[in-house]
């Protein structure tokens, strides 16, 4: 009897203890992925908020220096207030668009609006409003207070009906003198650059950031089984939406555990009230509620993929082991979610987004366990050398690797010479180190350039590549270290200049003067006009070009800069030549032209392979003009005009008798051959030694219209006005004086 009790005691609540600890189980479980769900929504919604407010630090950058130059660049105000202008002006205009483009952070495109001439004047020309291709959001926008600011992305094109029109965020500023409105000045912001910006900030293949405009405040076109990460700027009002790759696995994932999670709840009230019925109403031998356990313990084994089990002990203990390897994995997320935010804590201080005192930083660094003093503190810029041959050699992930090797070799070269070292990678081929020295540390402090040599030779013995370090001044507090990353930013970036495999600090740069784009932009105007008329002079010009920029700071983002440029030059150029000249030119050398700035690392290669292509595209050139049977007759005109300038007499007849041909003739052989007119021609060498005879000499205006070819002075007086939109004696003044 007392054994019966006992039977049916073990009866009643075994099975109910089961089920207390099989829920436990479970919902601890549930627990766990709930925890972690929310780490992984909050941790995205952290970064997505920090790439808006950098997002917007840069938009608010971007609308301040286009407000000051409206406000304080006394040339603009004139554009606005001054009557009649020149080309002059436009140039001076022009030049004043491209510095302040060049001067924003991202790529882009300026105009200025002249409403009182209904002119626009952009960084690539000169435009009226109905022939521009901005002219409906112009007009739209112009005129409406409540429209200067930030517009929606948009479609933009110089040209009306243009095919290549490129999305585009665009800023609207109006131009006043007193309360009337005189204009505006419009900055389109490529989207594509804006966007690449913002995902490399987030440092991850797996999140891109999207731009949804405040105006349609539309969903993805496939939404995801969660709703993605949206955080709208205050400054413009656009949504920003951040999409995992994995995210849609991800979320079928968490469905699919909350639906088993629900099934065993009500599995297990199920069981629970079926062990109580059968318990009290229906006795039956332990050996048989024994057996049920052992078979479900056995079939829970299976389905966790562990083999084995043939008791209820062991299934409880196999539950326990996923418990805590559940547990671990949360651990393992946490310690990832604190190194991301320390890459992001040294990011935002190099970058300059943060700035901190060294009170402030000092209790970071101890949230992360890396409170380390120093009384200075340097920075080193190291930079892989050709980092496209890098990327195609290597798989990503090797790449990855390579850079770990990178960022422990260095860290390790600290230790060894008793410095804290902490890193950042900037940009994908680019890696900023900091090094706390210590005056109480006599070994802490090796000076910058031996720190650099011993590392870029350990990098060179050890890995199949190079590096380029640039050095920048030591900061003496955390509040100026954005200043010392942008001085040695600065450095390593000419190392197109020095050569890859460099150190360059300041001593190295100083000597070094700035770039200065217009002058080289009239010599690239003058060398390929030299190309159109067969002078041989371009090779000339091109390589004194390349010495004068030997001697500027002539980075490589500058080389791409060269190369367009020098395109859109060209391109015009040859439209003077042949039909076939021009499908060459398209077809075998404008993409040349422009991706060997993705192989030149110096300004060297850049210079060997750029008049390599040039003397290519020559050799091209030439054997069709020598297969062209008119082309010697419009040569030997052209020497015959080069020569004989000075002659009073030189006329289109003149030199058809000399040719023995009409003068038809030879005027419709040199039009198409020379790509200008007869008269025109003689008129433009007539005017060039005109322009060299005023600056270099002090001949009286009559004598040098003599000594051209003009027996009266107001012929050439008239002459030079329309060639050169100034009287003789104005250029003179002008130009002798700058």
């Amino acid at each position: 009897m007392r054994m019966n009790w006992y039977y049916r005691t073990i009866l009643s609540y075994a099975p109910i203890l089961f089920v207390i600890i099989s829920s436990m189980i479970f919902m601890i479980f549930l627990a766990l992925n709930n925890a972690s769900e929310r780490k992984y929504l909050e941790t995205n919604q952290a970064i997505l908020d920090r790439i808006v407010f950098n997002a917007d630090a840069n938009l608010m950058l971007i609308e301040r220096n286009v407000v000051s130059k409206l406000l304080m660049d006394g040339e603009i105000q004139d554009y606005f207030t001054k009557g009649s202008k020149d080309a002059l002006d436009d140039f001076l205009l022009q030049k004043k668009m491209i510095e302040l483009s060049l001067a924003l952070p991202f790529a882009n495109t300026i105009y200025i609006y002249n409403e009182a001439e209904q002119r626009i004047i952009s960084d690539l020309g000169s435009y009226s409003l109905n022939a521009f291709g901005d002219a409906d959001f112009l007009t739209a926008s112009y005129g409406n207070k409540e429209s200067a600011g930030w517009f929606n992305p948009r479609s933009f094109a110089y040209l009306p009906r243009e095919e290549e029109e490129q999305p585009v965020v665009s800023l609207m500023k109006f131009a006043f003198t007193g309360n009337d409105m005189r204009g505006a000045l419009v900055v389109n912001v490529y989207q594509r650059s804006f966007l690449e910006y913002l995902n490399s900030l987030s440092e991850s293949d797996y999140n891109r950031v999207r731009l949804i405009d405040a105006a349609t405040d539309k969903s993805p076109d496939s939404e995801p089984a969660m709703s993605p990460i949206q955080v709208q700027s205050d400054y413009t009002g656009w949504t920003y939406v951040s999409e995992g790759v994995h995210d849609q696995g991800y979320n079928w994932l968490s469905l699919f555990s909350n639906a088993w999670m629900v099934i065993w709840v009500v599995l297990i009230l199920l069981a629970l009230l079926g062990f109580t019925i059968v318990t009290h109403i229906h006795y039956k031998p332990i050996q048989s509620i024994m057996e049920k356990v052992s078979q479900f313990s056995y079939r829970k084994s299976e389905e966790l993929g562990i083999k084995g089990a043939n008791n209820e002990f062991t299934f409880i203990e196999m539950a326990l082991d996923h418990l805590l390897k559940r547990s671990l994995d949360y651990e393992n997320l946490h310690k990832e979610d604190s190194l991301l935010r320390q890459q992001r804590l040294f990011h935002d201080l190099l970058a300059g987004h943060l700035v901190l005192s060294d009170e402030e930083f000092q209790q970071q660094l101890a949230e992360f366990n890396l409170s380390v003093p120093y009384d200075r503190l340097g920075v080193m810029v190291a930079e892989l050398d050709r980092y496209a041959w890098f990327t195609d050699k290597y798989k990503v992930k090797d790449q990855y690797l390579l850079k770990f090797i990178i960022e422990s070799a260095f860290r390790d070269l600290g230790h060894s010479h008793h410095s804290f070292v902490w890193h950042a990678w900037m940009e994908p081929h680019r890696i900023a180190f900091v090094v706390h020295h210590t005056a109480s540390e006599p070994r802490s402090n090796l000076a910058a350039a031996e720190f650099a040599e011993e590392f870029k030779k350990w990098i060179h013995q050890h890995l199949e590549l190079t590096i380029s370090i640039g050095i920048g001044a030591d900061s003496k507090s955390i509040e100026t270290i954005a200043d010392s990353y942008r001085n040695a930013q600065e450095n390593v970036e000419l190392k197109t200049l020095f050569g890859i495999h460099s150190i360059i600090d300041n001593r190295k740069s100083a000597a070094i003067i700035n770039l200065d784009r217009y002058a080289y932009l009239q010599a690239l105007d003058y060398a390929a006009q030299s190309f159109r008329m067969n002078d041989t002079e371009w090779r000339e010009k091109l390589s004194q070009i390349f010495n004068e920029l030997g001697k500027m700071r002539f980075r490589k983002r500058d080389m791409a800069e060269f190369a367009q440029a020098f395109l859109k030059r060209m391109d015009k150029a040859v439209l003077a030549l042949s039909s076939s000249i021009q499908e060459r030119w398209k077809g075998d050398f404008q993409e040349r032209f422009a991706g060997m700035t993705e192989t030149a690392e110096s300004l060297g290669e850049f210079q060997e392979q750029f008049m390599s292509l040039m003397n290519q595209f020559e050799a091209c050139v030439e054997e069709d003009r020598q297969a062209r049977r008119h082309h010697s007759l419009a040569m030997q005109a052209k020497h015959y005009i080069d020569a004989h300038y000075t002659d009073p007499g030189l006329s289109l007849v003149q030199v058809s008798d000399y040719l023995n041909l009409q003068p038809s003739a030879l005027s419709l052989i040199f039009k198409e051959e020379m790509g200008e007119k007869f008269v025109d021609y003689v008129l433009k060498v007539r005017m060039q030694h005109a322009k060299q005879l005023l600056l270099e000499t002090e001949d009286s205006i009559q004598s040098v219209a003599e000594n051209i070819g003009y027996q009266n002075v107001n012929s050439f007086y008239r002459a030079f006005k329309k060639f050169q939109d100034i009287p003789p004696g104005e250029y003179r003044n002008m130009y002798r004086t700058i």
